[in-house]
C-alpha cells in the first residue's frame, strides 16, 4: 500500500474524530486513534515522505499533516522534509492562508536541533 493509500484512511480517522468532536478533549493526542499512526506514517521513511509531499499530497492532506509538521520533523530532523513542505505550500496558497500552514512549517523548522540547523546556516549560535 502507497503512502498515498495508507494517508487517506488515517485522514478519515481524523475527519471521524474532528466530527465526534474528540479533538476538543484536553488529551486528544493521548487518545486519538489517528495522530500517533499519522506521525508513524511519515517519519518512517524520508525519502517516501518527501515523494508524498511533492507528488500526491493534495491541499486538504497537507492541511490535516500540519497538524503535526512539529512532531514529524523533531522526529525526521531533515531539511529535506521542510523544503519539501515549503514546495507543497507553494502548490496550494489558498489553503496555506486559510490554515496558517506557512506559520506550522517555521514551527517545524524549529523543531530542527542546533547540529541541523547548522547544515544550513554555519554561523548559527555564534
Amino acid at each position: 500500500m502507497s503512502i498515498a493509500e495508507e494517508y487517506k484512511s488515517i485522514v478519515q480517522r481524523l475527519e471521524f474524530e474532528r466530527q465526534s468532536h474528540l479533538d476538543e478533549l484536553p488529551d486528544y493526542e493521548d487518545v486519538s486513534l489517528a495522530i500517533k499512526p499519522e506521525i508513524a506514517l511519515f517519519t518512517r521513511s524520508l525519502r517516501e515522505t518527501i515523494e508524498f509531499l511533492d507528488n500526491d499530497c493534495t491541499a486538504d492532506q497537507l492541511s490535516w499533516m500540519s497538524e503535526v509538521f512539529e512532531n514529524i520533523s523533531a522526529k525526521l530532523q531533515s531539511w529535506e522534509f521542510i523544503d519539501a513542505l515549503k514546495r507543497a505550500a507553494d502548490r496550494f496558497p489558498d489553503a496555506c492562508k486559510i490554515y496558517n500552514i506557512r506559520e506550522c512549517i517555521s514551527y517545524a523548522e524549529g523543531q530542527l536541533s542546533d547540529e541541523v540547523y547548522r547544515q544550513r546556516y554555519p554561523d548559527f549560535g555564534k
